[in-house]
């Protein structure tokens, strides 16, 4: 029994393993130079993040230092080397799959040389045109309670109710049908095999950051034709953290049915306005998050949790004939009530309405 435990754990560590290769994270890389251009090699440089702790690389022969994969996030980028004044970098900003380019510029400890820099806004190194929306823009923007309600910020993004001429519903990148792009959430392929829509719900409550690829993205996004949604949800820090919330939808909120136009039954060439009434639904989704450090810098932990109660009532209106002799004919009118549940075609020239 334990053997086939174990191996029962090794098979979806192997088949998870190819997840691994989805673009989940950003890097960082420059290089470090004195105040005349000349590299510096041997510097250190560190990536200091609040929630991800602090990464650290030194820089070789020419001056270059590389951090290949950064948690998205805000980090500040620092450089050191004995006799040189320290170089720092504020609010380097990094989003999924970016590759931030931060040189920095270290002066002799005997000269009084101020270093400025800012934070890159481009990326320069890719070619891949994205939109990323990150969780504090989330909280900003209307959106549903799925993360692909968020899709539509991104420029050239439609949700189309009927395409034309295939009749299909979704997500349209650039004009591309809604079964060309491909989904992944957390480096997992979550793209539906039968209709290549979104095949994974999640709450954008605990999205951390959601990116639309629309054209350069590479290789490993082979088969979509579209666009690739890049989905990444929320992680622990070095700090403990928790949510409580709760989300309400239901009729209580929503306005009455708008007036319907409809034939008078019995008269079809009379018409007449309706207002259905509506159902009674209420939607309850009471939740909680918590997350912080397993070991400090290296690993952390996130868990959530937020059911679904939903409550519908069905109010269910007829029409019913009323019957009528008039100059020997059958006179048809009607009325809404909702004791009756049936009309039955005419028995004998005489319409009878069943009460049950």
């Amino acid at each position: 029994m334990r053997l086939r435990t174990l191996a029962a754990v090794l098979a979806a560590v192997l088949l998870a393993w190819p997840a691994a290769a989805q673009e989940q994270r950003g890097s960082i890389q420059g290089i470090v130079k004195d105040a005349s251009g000349g590299v510096l090699p041997g510097a250190t440089v560190e990536a200091r993040s609040a929630g991800s702790g602090v990464l650290s690389a030194v820089a070789d022969a020419g001056g270059n230092f590389r951090f290949p994969s950064v948690l998205p996030g805000t980090y500040e980028v620092t450089a050191t080397l004995s006799g040189f004044k320290p170089a720092k970098v504020p609010d380097v900003m990094v989003t999924l799959g970016s590759v931030k380019s931060v040189d920095l510029q270290l002066a002799t400890v005997t000269e009084a040389v101020t270093v400025t820099a800012e934070s890159p806004l481009v990326d320069v190194k890719t070619s891949a045109k994205s939109t990323n929306i990150r969780a504090e823009q989330v909280e900003l923007l209307p959106h549903g309670r799925d993360y692909t309600s968020l899709l539509t910020q991104a420029p050239g993004v439609n949700n189309e109710f009927k395409s034309a001429p295939a009749g299909q519903a979704g997500i349209m990148i650039d004009g591309a049908a809604a079964a060309e792009n491909r989904y992944v959430v957390d480096g997992i392929e979550t793209t539906n095999i039968i209709g290549g829509l979104s095949g994974k719900n999640v709450l954008t409550d605990y999205v951390e950051e959601v990116q639309v690829k629309s054209t350069g993205y590479p290789a490993e996004y082979g088969g979509s034709t579209g666009g690739v949604i890049n989905v990444l949800t929320k992680s622990g820090t070095n700090a403990f953290h928790g949510s409580a919330l709760t989300f309400y939808q239901g009729s209580r909120v929503t306005g009455e049915n708008n007036q319907t136009l409809r034939a008078v039954f019995g008269v079809p060439t009379q018409a007449e306005y309706h207002t259905y009434p509506k159902d009674k639904n209420d939607r309850f989704e009471p939740g909680f998050s918590v997350g912080g450090p397993v070991f400090r810098d290296k690993m952390w932990f996130f868990g959530a949790y937020q059911p679904a109660r939903t409550k519908i009532t069905r109010i269910r209106w007829h029409q019913v004939l009323v019957s009528k002799k008039f100059r020997g004919d059958i006179a048809l009118t009607y009325r809404d009530i909702i004791d009756f549940d049936s009309v039955v075609p005419p028995a004998n020239g005489r319409w009878v309405a069943i009460q049950r």
